[in-house]
């Protein structure tokens, strides 16, 4: 069994399990409690109806509904539409009580009037972690320090020449299942060179969803912006970046400043914790003191860049190992002599 913190929020209106399990289904904001975070246990890293009775949130039982999506709902002449950016829910029951989780953050109900939401039976994967691996150099303002032994205060420099200080620094051991439903925690293994000279200096393991930042001149980003960010299993290509299969426990760490930071995680620009909504999910780990920062972080701190998506991702991947002297013919790894190269943020251009 693993266990994740969550964050649910109590549902309390009128309509019944299959009820729910329907498109474009309104509720009224009234009928939502306060948010609550408890420990979600389960055995596979995905919730469905196989978990019932199995899978617990908060030491109860759950009783799986369904997941899809929710939307915030404006009314437009007396009818309820829903607008906006819709986020991914994931319904079930525990201790007499129905709840939705919102796994990537709840929707923006700012102008809202009602939530509209649209689920299924379909399961939902759970559990990924964000972070770098243990071992992994960060750039401080003193030089080079292994992540896990950075705290609060310490200086960490940014891909840009900024510096800042440490709030947090958290981890954990995660052992990973061999089993396809976990195929989610393995680690992303960054070759040294993969994305250009120095871009990582060494082979770098990231947790999947961990973004790696991109300047680039292929790349397309809005105006106003040099470089964007990108997932790392965004990034795999299976030459110069690969899920790393073989690893059954990894050693995961976060960093969190004040601002969202493009750390420089052994050389290579990848970001630092944001303190978005998913942090409430791993609040439990923090001490009081910072996680009574937590609000205020979450209202003021903004995305360092843009994301790209994931076929302008992709195929930046490709782009960089086609162009890269480390995969020769054979994929081969031998170092070449970088002496006599130009370096640019990423990539490889002759001298």
């Amino acid at each position: 069994m693993a266990d994740a913190t969550i964050t649910a929020t109590p549902y309390d209106g009128d309509l019944l399990t299959l009820q729910l399990l329907s498109p474009d289904v309104t509720h009224v904001l009234a009928d939502f409690g306060t948010p609550t975070t408890q420990t979600l246990n389960d055995d596979d890293g995905w919730l469905s109806d196989a978990d019932d009775g199995i899978a617990t949130f908060g030491g109860d039982p759950i009783d799986y509904i369904g997941s899809g999506t929710a939307t915030p709902g404006v009314d437009v002449g007396g009818f309820i539409v829903p607008l906006g950016t819709s986020v991914p829910l994931v319904a079930f029951e525990a201790g007499g009580q129905i709840y939705f989780h919102y796994p990537e953050g709840p929707p923006n109900l700012l102008s809202a009037v009602a939530l509209v939401t649209s689920l299924s039976p379909a399961p939902y994967e759970v559990f990924t972690p964000l972070c770098f691996g243990a071992g992994t150099l960060i750039a401080t303002a003193e030089g080079e320090a292994r992540v896990e032994d950075l705290g609060p205060g310490d200086r960490v420099l940014d891909a840009f020449g900024k510096v800042h200080e440490v709030i947090w620094q958290g981890g954990r051991v995660l052992d990973i299942p061999d089993a396809p439903d976990f195929e989610k925690w393995r680690p992303v293994r960054v070759r040294a060179h993969a994305f250009g000279p120095g871009c990582p200096a060494r082979d770098t393991f990231l947790s999947q969803q961990h973004r790696v930042y991109f300047e680039h001149p292929g790349l397309t980003v809005p105006d106003g912006a040099h470089g964007a960010f990108a997932p790392a299993r965004q990034m795999v290509n299976d030459r110069s970046v690969r899920i790393a299969r073989g690893r059954a426990r990894m050693k995961y760490h976060h960093v969190l400043c004040a601002e969202h930071v493009v750390l420089l995680a052994n050389g290579m620009p990848a970001e630092s914790l944001f303190a978005g909504a998913l942090i409430w999910e791993i609040a439990e780990q923090m001490p009081e003191a910072v996680r009574a920062r937590l609000p205020e972080l979450a209202r003021t701190m903004k995305p360092a860049a843009p994301d790209m998506g994931a076929t302008q991702s992709e195929d930046l991947s490709d782009t960089l190992a086609d162009s890269s002297p480390l995969l020769g013919a054979g994929g081969g790894r031998s170092e070449p002599d970088w002496s006599h190269g130009v370096r640019i943020r990423q990539g490889f251009q002759a001298a």
